[in-house]
């Protein structure tokens, strides 16, 4: 080398080296030495003297280091100030070192043997100290694989380009370090004397085993991206084994998969190292690689697989067999891994036959239905009008308000604001694409919400220039759950978007996802399978991917493998999903029945309780060879239900002796220890055999015990399955005792209290902890100013006793749980057999009196819904409808759902027909017996019940026993009317509120289910003869009506009309009355009573103090009050009698000086929306009573506005009270 060129190359090293002056003169004048000529090579070993401070002064690049952003220790600061490294902001002190050696690198000067040598420098740096930044968790050592000075020297040179920022980085290493090619690192590894053969594999380490790129909004670099690494690595991919993958860690292996998924020729020439993966520890990365094999050429494919497959582990390879099943030349190749590899033998055989049994063979393809484009809208001009007060008002406010800084930037932007909006416009117009300026200081969401013009159209093509665009906000603000994600793509293709700008836009997809009803969104789908597959493959999206699935008329062919491996894999939650989602499928009982074979015991009880669900008949000689051959009790049990279910015969394996050879080889085991800990076997009822060749009989106790362990076991409070069917080989009353007992039992132990003498000696130290406390918080308050203002609370504190301190801890921890019965929730299946009222009784009293024990109330609805009763559906309806967790409503709702589908019934129509008669029967009487006496139960009009005895006297309660009247007899007829009493009240109670329910959501009835259901019922009878209801015929105009108790229909003239059997019937407004009137018009408000029709549009009057009965219903408000609806005194127009306000024709709303306007709770049969009035509405035939509609927090009341206003299906009405209103006879007008 020339003298010039030494220097340059010296001069080079002292800039890059400088830090270690910092550290020690001499250190850094040998180190230089060392690198340039080659002199005192001790200086390796002198730097380990030094510390780590050798490593935090020159920093060189370190596995798993992020970024050299960070602050120096004050003091090292100063050293490396004091020797001329400087820098203006302290977090860049770090970017300010490590750039140094930047322009050492792009040197073209420095030979092979001084590259080396920096290597080992570095290197001996390095082992200085520990690494900086944030270390990779599973980091990969490969030191023993490749030269410590090469991985140290090629990490360096990409660790220290001087950027601005990190993004992007990978792609500008072509550009900053041009000489840094493979020839360059191929030839320093051979000058220092290493094989050619190992020269792909320690490249291929060393470019990808110091990856930094773990970020994912932070794209940094490897040496991976240095120019011509990957075509090296692609020429030489054949010397790279397999085994290299496997010393990589995740996030290193994920980078692989990044580069070759960027270069289609390393990719296919590293099929061998993909393969690897896909039968890797990752799951994510497993699907990745096999997501790139996919896109491979079958023989190329076949060639990289087939040694992995070889030795591959069962555990791993189930996704990768999954797809090789369908994929072209799959099959040969895993008829061929069966043969060698016998590991994969069985899963290879379930997998192929799953698929052979959801193959759908050649099928028409799913149609779309149409869908209606979204209209472009007019121009963006007005926003200006409606953004520039906004923008002046932020700017006037003060500095010290929070977002100052951007009230500063607007206030600096006021002379040229009307430039900026016209700017603004232009973008929203599409006449231009340039970023406006004020989209840098606000986002597109934040024009949408004060700019009410701001159309959806502007509104996108302000994200199209957005540099980070997230539209998901927008489209919801916008366009709702019901708008088809088709039209809002073809409005993008009409104002000129490229067709990939949907993808471009952050939280488009996420939006269809998660915020379109499926329904809507299936379409859009259907051209977007790949990502409805990719949401199936995440088991934490696969449930919403399912529910879409489900709205599909068919499911798609190319969805059915994965949806079929999700119905027999081990997700609990996704698994009975995808079951559903397949039940329509023709081949279902054969899919089914192969999940009985599975290899675990989990795998098979769902399989058994898929096929039982399918109950079909073809399914029972497999169910019962598959009881024979299984020797788990879990399993058998769950074989023995599904065999039922489908119909087959159950007396060779439920006879007595066959259950007690059952219980016999169960019971050698020890019980769970968590229901050993407690339970009392020995207090089960006896119980007898009901039928069959023991009919009579007593149940072995053993066999008792042993259902009792099993359904612990189970661990599933449905106990619809095998201890249903235990229950029903008991005489009925036995099993409804035994059930009551062990759900009664755990009920008791979950709500067990502290013990009493456990609370006095917690009270005893809590108490006295309590009081000292109080009187040293009082003593401080008194000392210390600053504590003044807490005096008041303090003195109360202490004025309290030591004794009331003691007392008030006792109470307190009797309070709490002495723990939970939760682990023996199976015990809870015997609700199954319990008495309806019994359980419902029981399940109400638990969740009103331990409130928060969410874990078991919804333990407790899985019962209510196994149960299956109609007092038990009521309670579980009850949940269902409203309750203040939210997790627990929506399980008794989806419960509920259920069973109505079961029963092939509408989620309202289950409502109907479960409503309990409270003991009623038909003719609406409650008959009861004393033998030779009977008395009859009535409803008075207050809804009470009256019993009157044979010769019609009537009495409050029921007499005592008479001289030889059977004492038992009189006990159980008082015990059946104080049961009748309460139940009727509950029943009375509910059932208004759903009339009132069913009056705010128009529901209808067919004239026959009315009849059947409403009208004919015992009890909802009673309140369906005080409401008005209309009813609608075929051909002709719609009939009020009123029932009356003798079962007439009044009408409105007072005539009696006939219900035409296939009239519509619903809870009525009065059309033909206040249609002639034209509404309520404005008038004055007039206080004092007026006389009021008993029932509307009928002429009769209620004077003063009479009013009609009531139906109760929650209400948000306390100032509601009570109305009747009718006519006033000249019967020639209708009013409303408000209170204590008349509104008179010509108002168009309520008097506010009399009543405020409710907020309404409108609930359906299992969801809650809140209401407010709405006073722009209008009728189509003139104006009417507001209509209430959808009150949404957040939003503007305009575009939450019907699209076509219209009258209110019922006018509400609410009594005063704490909370609770009473709703009189609504009407509304049409």
């Amino acid at each position: 080398m020339t003298d010039p060129v030494v220097r340059e190359i010296r001069d080079l090293v002292n800039r890059a080296l400088l830090p270690l002056k910092a550290v020690d003169e001499g250190l850094y004048t040998c180190a230089v030495g060392y690198v340039v000529e080659g002199t005192n090579p001790e200086v390796l070993r002198a730097v380990a003297s030094f510390g780590d401070d050798p490593d935090k002064c020159l920093l060189p690049a370190s596995p798993g280091a992020s970024s050299p952003l960070f602050e120096l220790e004050e003091e090292r600061s100063a050293r490396l100030q004091a020797v001329g490294i400087t820098w203006t902001i302290e977090k860049y002190a770090g970017r300010s070192i490590v750039v140094l050696r930047d322009s050492l690198y792009r040197s073209n000067a420095v030979g092979s043997a001084q590259w080396v040598r920096l290597g080992r420098l570095l290197d001996a740096v390095l082992q200085t100290g520990a690494s900086r930044g944030a270390p990779v968790p599973d980091s990969s050592d490969n030191s023993d694989k490749v030269p410590g000075w090469f991985g140290a020297l090629l990490t360096d040179v990409v660790w220290t380009i001087e950027r601005e920022r990190l993004v992007g980085l990978a792609e500008r290493l072509v550009e900053e370090r041009p000489a840094w090619d493979a020839r360059r690192l191929v030839s320093l590894l051979e000058g220092e004397g290493v094989e050619g053969a190992d020269i792909p594999s320690i490249l291929f380490l060393a470019s990808y085993s110091d990856v930094t790129d773990r970020s994912s909004w932070v794209k940094h670099a490897a040496p991976a991206d240095l120019p011509g690494v990957t075509e090296y690595l692609t020429r030489n991919a054949s010397a790279l084994p397999g085994s290299l993958m496997q010393a990589l860690s995740l996030d290193e292996q994920r980078n692989v998969l990044r580069h070759m998924a960027a270069s289609a020729p390393w990719a296919a020439a590293g099929a061998h190292l993909i393969a690897v993966l896909s039968v890797g520890t990752s799951k994510q990365l497993r699907r990745k690689a096999i997501d790139m094999l996919g896109d491979l050429d079958p023989a190329v494919r076949a060639e990289g697989l087939a040694p992995v497959l070889a030795r591959a582990p069962a555990s791993r390879s189930s996704e990768l067999v999954e797809f090789l099943t369908s994929a072209s030349g799959g099959d040969d190749l895993l008829v061929h891994t069966a043969e060698v590899n016998r590991k994969l033998a069985d899963l290879i055989t379930r997998t192929r036959a799953r698929h052979h049994a959801i193959n759908p063979g050649t099928e028409e393809p799913i149609e779309p239905p149409p869908f209606s484009p979204l209209e472009m809208g007019p121009g963006a001009a007005p926003i200006k009008a409606e953004l520039r007060p906004v923008l002046e008002r932020m700017a006037n406010r003060a500095d010290g308000r929070r977002y100052s800084w951007i009230h500063g930037q607007i206030r600096e932007l006021l002379e040229v604001m009307d430039e900026l909006l016209d700017a603004l416009v232009s973008v929203a117009d599409g006449k231009s694409d340039r970023p406006p300026v004020l989209l840098n200081l606000f986002s597109t969401f934040w024009f949408v919400q004060h700019a009410p013009s701001l159309t959806l159209a502007h509104a996108l093509r302000l994200h199209a220039v957005e540099k980070r665009a997230w539209c998901w906000r927008t489209l919801e603000h916008y366009s709702g759950p019901r708008t088809d994600p088709r039209a809002i793509e073809n409005l993008m293709a009409r104002l000129g978007f490229t067709a990939d700008a949907a993808e471009r836009l952050g939280g488009f997809h996420g939006y269809i996802f998660s915020a379109v009803d499926p329904e809507v969104s299936w379409p859009w789908y259907a051209e977007h399978l790949e990502l409805l597959r990719k949401s199936l493959t995440d088991t934490e999206t696969a449930p919403r991917a399912l529910e879409i699935i489900e709205a599909f008329p068919r499911i798609p062919a190319e969805l059915l493998p994965v949806i079929a491996e999700i119905a027999v894999g081990s997700s609990k939650v996704n698994r009975p999903l995808a079951q559903a989602a397949l039940h329509s499928h023709p081949r279902v009982r054969e899919l089914a029945e192969q999940g009985l074979a599975a290899r675990t015991v989990e795998g098979r009880v769902s399989a058994a309780a898929w096929v039982g669900s399918l109950g079909r008949e073809a399914s029972v000689p497999v169910l019962a060879a598959a009881v024979r051959k299984e020797k788990k009790d879990v399993v058998r049990a769950a074989l023995l239900a599904a065999l039922g279910e489908c119909g087959g015969d159950l007396g060779e394996f439920l006879s007595p002796r066959a259950l007690g050879a059952e219980a016999a080889r169960g019971l050698k085991s020890k019980p769970p220890s968590s229901l050993a800990a407690w339970f009392d076997f020995d207090s089960l009822p006896p119980v007898h055999w009901s039928d069959g060749a023991g009919a009579g009989t007593e149940v072995d106790p053993d066999i008792v015990r042993w259902w009792v362990v099993l359904a612990d076991r189970l661990k599933d409070p449905n106990g619809r399955g095998i201890i249903a069917l235990y229950l029903s080989l008991l005489e009925e009353s036995d099993a409804a005792a035994l059930a009551a007992r062990v759900v009664r039992a755990w009920a008791e132990q979950d709500t067990r209290h502290p013990d009493p003498e456990e609370s006095r000696a917690h009270a005893q130290t809590a108490g006295r902890w309590a009081y000292d406390h109080a009187q040293q918080w009082l003593e401080n308050c008194r000392r210390e100013d600053r504590l003044s203002s807490y005096l008041p609370r303090a003195e109360a504190k202490a004025a309290i006793t030591l004794e009331g301190q003691i007392a008030a801890a006792y109470a307190e921890h009797q309070r709490t749980y002495a723990g939970s019965a939760m682990a023996d929730k199976g015990l809870l299946a015997f609700a199954v057999g319990m008495d309806d009222g019994e359980l419902a009784g029981l399940v109400r009293a638990f969740m009103r009196d331990n409130p928060g024990r969410r874990a078991q109330f919804d333990a407790l609805v899985r019962a209510l819904c196994a149960n299956g009763r109609d007092r038990a559906l009521q309670v579980l309806l009850g949940v269902a409808r409203r309750h203040k967790m939210a997790g627990v409503q929506a399980t008794a709702a989806a419960l509920a759902r259920e069973i109505a589908s079961e029963r092939g019934w509408s989620d309202e129509e289950l409502a109907d027909r479960t409503v309990p008669t409270a003991g009623f029967g038909g003719d609406g009487l409650l008959r009861l017996s004393y033998g030779d006496r009977e008395f009859t139960g009535r409803l008075t009009s207050d809804f009470k019940i009256e019993v009157s005895d044979g010769a019609e006297r009537t009495r409050k309660s029921l007499p005592p026993a008479r001289s030889g009247e059977d004492a038992e007899v009189v006990r159980a007829a008082k015990k059946r009317l104080s049961a009748a009493r309460k139940e009727a009240k509950e029943v009375l109670t509910l059932q208004s509120e759903r009339l009132y329910e069913a009056m705010c959501a128009s529901r209808t009835w067919s004239a026959h289910e009315w009849r059947e259901l409403l009208a004919g019922h015992p009890l909802v009878g009673r309140l369906v003869t005080r409401l008005i209801w209309t009813a609608t015929p075929p051909e002709g105009g719609p009939l009020t009506f009123r029932p009356a108790e003798d079962g007439a229909l009044i009408g409105a003239d007072d005539a009696v009309v006939e219900l035409e059997p296939h009239a519509v019937v619903s809870l009525g407004p009065l059309a033909q009355s206040l249609g002639a009137g034209g509404g309520v018009d404005a008038s004055s408000c007039s206080h004092g009573a007026k006389p009021m029709p008993e029932h509307p549009g009928t002429g009769r009057r209620v004077h003063r103090g009479r009013r009609a009965p009531l139906l109760t219903v929650k209400t948000t408000t306390r100032s509601c009050r009570s109305a009747l609806i009718g006519l006033d005194d000249s019967a020639a127009q209708p009013s409303w009698n408000i209170g204590d306000c008349v509104l008179r024709p010509g108002r168009t709303s309520p008097p506010y000086d009399c009543s405020p306007p409710p907020v309404i709770w409108r609930t359906s049969q299992f969801s809650s929306t809140k209401y407010v009035p709405d006073h722009g509405a209008a009728g189509a035939d003139g104006p009417c009573w507001p209509e209430a509609r959808p009150h949404q927090p957040g939003r503007g009341n305009d575009h939450n506005r019907p699209t076509q206003p219209h009258c209110a299906s019922g006018l509400l009405f609410f009594h005063s009270g704490s909370g609770r209103g009473t709703v009189r006879n609504r009407a509304a007008a049409r």
